[in-house]
């Protein structure tokens, strides 16, 4: 008696999936007939090669074992951001820096919203020939690509959300705009003879990140990276600064491998931060800036 249950339990399960596939067969034929009825899903954001600022140009060229050698590091670069929108910009802060610098959405910028990003830079060397260079330099990333890259420039700044950084919160001094050719990379140098003694009066403190126009497709697809590195007198900076345009920049095309030299001397690894930013089409509110006391946020509206 249990055994003939049990295989009418069977059949009657076997029937049951029959007529659910048929029934779930029929309703996608239907939703896919209705152009409305089926909404195709938002690819994921890739992670790319990009979100970790290892080989953009020749400065980044030593090996991953070198970069953990602080000794052949001529200065710790630090650059910081109200992460969490709490009105205070903390070094100690977990929130503020570290992987959510790198990780997507980053900085969540409004569209006319201003936000104070602080920049330390701490001199490790002095024993050196050459000029110490800091650069800032502000590029989209291609989130729908592993390697990050755009075809074209054309590609790059329809896709990418757009930023002004200022030198003043007054916006006086333009510094970068990730849509303008000629003002995607700026250069502060100093020499030896005078560093470290002049960096505050050549590298700025600190520069307000202003949102221009919303993110069209992905978050986290623009970057502001900040470099340090040493260069010998009379070298040629890495950055083509008339036109914005880097040496780590291809647009789709394969470098070509730089001649190798055999230098007197081993140069100093680069030092590097960066932060990804999300710009949004309206600010997001601000609830705990206790009244904006550090003035860490300018609003579009005068609201904070």
């Amino acid at each position: 008696m249990k055994t003939g249950k049990r295989y009418s339990n069977m059949k009657s399960n076997r029937l049951t999936n029959v007529i659910s596939a048929l029934v779930l067969g029929s309703t996608m034929s239907a939703l896919a007939g209705d152009p409305k009825g089926v909404v195709e899903p938002t690819p994921p954001a890739l992670q790319t090669n990009r979100d970790i600022p290892a080989d953009f140009h020749k400065y980044f060229g030593q090996r991953v074992n070198s970069w953990r050698d602080r000794e052949r590091q001529i200065a710790k670069m630090d650059m910081d951001a109200d992460m969490n929108h709490d009105g205070t910009i903390s070094n100690t802060d977990p929130a503020d820096n570290g992987a959510f610098e790198a990780t997507p959405p980053g900085m969540i910028l409004g569209v006319g919203e201003r936000t104070r990003v602080v920049i330390r830079l701490v001199p490790y060397r002095i024993d050196f020939d050459g000029e110490v260079v800091v650069t800032l330099e502000v590029e989209g990333i291609n989130r729908s690509a592993k390697t990050g890259e755009f075809a074209s420039f054309d590609e790059e700044i329809a896709s990418m959300g757009h930023i002004r950084v200022w030198k003043d919160s007054s916006k006086k001094q333009l510094l970068l705009d990730s849509r303008d050719p000629a003002k995607r990379v700026v250069e502060f140098a100093t020499q030896y003879k005078t560093y470290p003694y002049n960096l505050p009066l050549e590298v700025p403190r600190f520069v307000f990140v202003e949102g221009v126009s919303s993110s069209p497709i992905h978050t986290g697809d623009v970057r502001l990276l900040i470099t340090c590195s040493h260069r010998a007198i009379g070298e040629a900076g890495y950055a083509d600064l008339t036109s914005g345009k880097t040496s780590g920049k291809t647009f789709g095309k394969t470098p070509e491998p730089a001649p190798e030299k055999k230098p007197l001397f081993k140069s100093f690894r680069t030092s590097f931060d960066h932060i990804l930013f999300t710009v949004q089409p309206t600010p997001s509110p601000k609830e705990f800036i206790n009244g904006n006391n550090e003035g860490v946020w300018i609003s579009p509206n005068g609201s904070y």
